[in-house]
């Protein structure tokens, strides 16, 4: 069943910041086992999740955000100036993978999207793909990369966000279902910036 969505204060996404966020790590695990339990998302790790083994994985993950080599996003409310979010207040996040080859500088990888299910249905997706877009942009990766399981929701919002399919991969990632394991399929998608940015063919800008 269907959780209700809920009368909430807008969110806002904020790039990670040890400062600001480094707090929520438990936090933010806690929502990906939610996420791949409920869900039964396709993540890093089979069930049943160890959180000492998934907290580490995320570790990780921030470790390559302050090295520079991802960027983390965090769907939040707004949060005044001079004050930090609480745990509870994690509604979703996203991650972007930079390229660290030097053939590669210009490409992106769009590896992790969650959301909290109170929140879902409500935006918070396309504003957390949104947000690591323009960062991608600001930091000149303009061709981005996502693969998502095949026939999940996750697929059909990436098409919905402009992504163009260009293969699948049958047996892709192993899973966990009642009736036992099994191999699910992936769907493969990009997205060049640079394409959306321009004016549509014919067409002309003016400035005034």
């Amino acid at each position: 069943m269907d959780l209700p969505t809920l009368p909430i204060s807008p969110s806002m996404t904020y790039v990670f910041s040890p400062d600001q966020h480094g707090h929520l790590v438990p936090w933010i695990a806690a929502l990906h086992a939610s996420c791949m339990t409920m869900d039964r998302m396709i993540g890093p790790f089979l069930p049943p999740l160890e959180n000492g083994k998934l907290l580490g994985w995320w570790r990780e993950r921030i470790a390559e955000s302050n090295q520079g080599t991802r960027v983390i996003v965090l769907l939040l409310p707004e949060t005044p100036p001079g004050s930090k979010p609480v745990g509870n207040d994690l509604r979703g996040l996203a991650m972007l993978k930079l390229s660290d080859t030097e053939t590669g500088s210009f490409r992106g990888k769009i590896d992790t999207l969650l959301v909290n299910q109170k929140y879902r249905r409500q935006g918070g997706a396309k504003a957390l793909v949104d947000a690591l877009e323009y960062e991608a942009a600001r930091r000149g990766r303009t061709l981005l990369r996502v693969n998502t399981e095949t026939n999940s929701p996750a697929e059909a919002a990436f098409k919905k966000f402009g992504y163009i399919e260009f293969g699948q991969v049958p047996q892709f990632s192993k899973a966990v279902v009642p009736q036992g394991s099994l191999k699910k399929s992936e769907t493969f998608f990009y997205k060049d910036l640079l394409a959306f940015s321009q004016p549509p063919s014919g067409s002309s800008s003016n400035s005034s």
